[in-house]
């Protein structure tokens, strides 16, 4: 039996007019059969402008985010501005493949806001190959397939606060029919006004208001 700690996991990001989202659910597990917590941070803020969600090894995925966290920090002092969010790609791109013959075992989404206000989102896998998200969706993790089929109805780019509903929904359905997804759902949304989480009672009222309208339809 496997027992390596994996978060199993949906994530999802999501290019908007005016930002990015980055949501993941919560549950983690023994080789995909015992649920061993509900309630991890799969969506990490390294900076104030960038977050990233990783599938994979719940280990690594800690281990990734104390390293971005530094080496943005340092990033920061030395330049006496904050990385821009290709820099930020790039390194952790150099840094996976680095590593590739005893590899970081996540897939991860990553993205932030510059400060002209640009969004961009990013797909690295373990080797560090790396993909611009082109089409505004990206989507990682053992339930990718339900969060894409409620994403797929966002034909075109649309603001964060159209979108966040719709996302949550996404990781909602994930957690549904995938036995490796569960838990809490984490949600991050960027601008170039900084980063905001919600509150695990928002993305709950978020996900009744969106009951509430389906069932007046």
């Amino acid at each position: 039996m496997d027992t390596n700690v994996k978060t199993g996991t949906t994530t999802v990001g999501l290019v908007c007019t005016d930002g990015i989202i980055i949501a993941a659910e919560k549950r983690v597990t023994a080789g995909g059969m015992v649920v061993i917590s509900e309630d991890i941070e799969k969506v990490r803020t390294p900076e104030k402008h960038i977050a990233f969600a990783a599938a994979g090894l719940a280990g690594d995925l800690e281990a990734l985010d104390r390293i971005l966290s530094v080496e943005f920090r340092l990033f920061r002092i030395r330049e006496g501005r904050p990385i821009s969010v290709d820099a930020a790609v790039s390194f952790l791109q150099n840094l996976l493949y680095q590593y590739k013959f005893m590899p970081f075992y996540v897939a991860i989404i990553i993205g932030g806001v510059d400060k002209d206000g640009t969004p961009k989102l990013y797909t690295l896998d373990p080797s560090g190959s790396i993909t611009p998200v082109k089409d505004h969706t990206a989507y990682g993790g053992s339930g990718w397939f339900s969060a894409q089929a409620v994403l797929d109805d966002i034909y075109e780019k649309t603001t964060i606060n159209e979108a966040i509903p719709i996302v949550a929904r996404a990781i909602n359905a994930a957690k549904k029919r995938d036995t490796a997804s569960g838990g809490g759902i984490d949600i991050v949304a960027i601008t170039k006004d900084g980063i905001r989480k919600y509150k695990p009672e928002e993305v709950e009222k978020i996900l009744e208001k969106s009951k509430e309208k389906k069932k007046k339809q």
